[in-house]
């Protein structure tokens, strides 16, 4: 891709865990790429980015200003730029970024996308009608989510699904809402600063909303029923964390954790460790970001059984991810390696095969 700017330029981007403002001009022959990779398909302000490690996909007309751009990964953009030597663009990129790293050490926040405002998918266009639930967490933040009802009466269990980070419920509830269809109660919740959800998204805040979207379940639904945890991408930390913290509370029958990580810590380094570029920085994944709130001993999960999801080819958590958290739980666990799985697609590729599969693993849990 060959790209001439006329006069100065700026691409705001996440780098690393950062904000960083890279302002070009004049001209220069070679390829920069700052960050790692773009995590999902996303359209702002005319500029479409794909899925793709360190490629930038699209010539487009203009850069301008995007703030965040995705996931809890690090953009991934690949510029031309006119006139600078490729030495000289660098030294001056690494002056832009080691005064960033220092001046945002605390901020953990590039690890959500919120969006607050926008209905994704109308659940009454595809037949489903959820119940409005309003809860509050510790901290006194008014927090919204959807109930679904299973379809038959009694249900077997209730989902309680803490979804990814990025956009809001609206977007999420149709990886499990099939499953009312099949006896199974579903709860989504929206972490603080999403959807309707009052706050600001941080490991801590979207911790406590778990334990509260668990509470509320518990106490104004079915006190004794069997409760099913299931955290997707992002949601997976939080899930386990939930998991090990409320185990003793509710009648917990399964944990599935979905293209998911253990720890903020070692997601950051394994992004940083993909480019040669960051390579070298991988140390601050440990100086910058706290585990305070990730799962700290997810041997303590048992003896309640535990699903582990990962697709092969997930290039936004990685499939190493997933295998440290196999790794680190104890019996009784199972893996779900998805030979060609991308990222939380387990439901609804693979010719959906692997509905049939999860409705088997759940019935097959209460077999002695």
């Amino acid at each position: 891709m060959t790209k001439n700017f006329s006069d100065q330029q700026s691409v705001v981007t996440k780098f690393g865990f950062l904000e960083v403002p890279l302002n070009f001009s004049l001209n220069m022959n070679g390829v920069i790429k700052v960050g790692l990779f773009i995590g999902h398909i996303m359209t702002r302000k005319g500029i479409t980015w794909m899925v793709g490690s360190c490629t930038i996909i699209k010539s487009i007309g203009k850069y301008e200003s995007t703030g965040s751009l995705c996931f809890n990964q690090v953009a991934c953009i690949k510029l031309r730029i006119p006139g600078i030597s490729m030495k000289k663009a660098l030294t001056r990129l690494f002056l832009l970024i080691v005064p960033g790293v220092f001046l945002l050490s605390s901020c953990s926040s590039v690890f959500y996308y919120p969006n607050k405002g926008r209905l994704y998918y109308d659940p009454k266009a595809v037949g489903y009608a959820p119940e409005d639930i309003y809860f509050t967490d510790t901290a006194q933040r008014k927090l919204h989510g959807w109930w679904f009802s299973a379809k038959e009466s009694p249900a077997k269990a209730t989902i309680i699904f803490f979804h990814g980070n990025a956009e809001n419920l609206t977007s999420h509830y149709l990886h499990l809402a099939w499953i009312t269809a099949e006896g199974y109660n579903l709860f989504i919740f929206d972490y603080p600063g999403y959807g309707l959800s009052e706050g600001e998204p941080t490991p801590k805040s979207c911790l406590e909303s778990g334990y509260a979207a668990l509470d509320w379940v518990v106490k104004n639904k079915f006190q004794e029923d069997p409760i099913i945890i299931y955290g997707q991408s992002m949601g997976g930390i939080v899930a386990l964390r939930t998991a090990i913290d409320k185990k003793s509370d509710v009648n917990l029958k399964l944990v599935v954790v979905d293209s998911t990580f253990e720890s903020f810590q070692r997601i950051a380094r394994v992004k940083l460790s993909h480019n040669w570029f960051t390579w070298p920085m991988q140390p601050l994944s440990y100086a910058l970001l706290s585990d305070h709130w990730a799962p700290a001993n997810l041997k303590s999960i048992s003896p309640i059984p535990v699903l582990v999801i990962h697709g092969q080819k997930d290039v936004v958590v990685e499939p190493e991810l997933g295998e440290k958290v196999f790794e680190q739980l104890a019996e009784p666990k199972t893996f779900w390696r998805i030979p060609d799985g991308a990222h939380t697609d387990v439901f609804w590729r693979h010719d959906r095969k692997y509905r049939d599969a999860f409705l088997l693993f759940l019935e097959n849990l209460d077999k002695p």
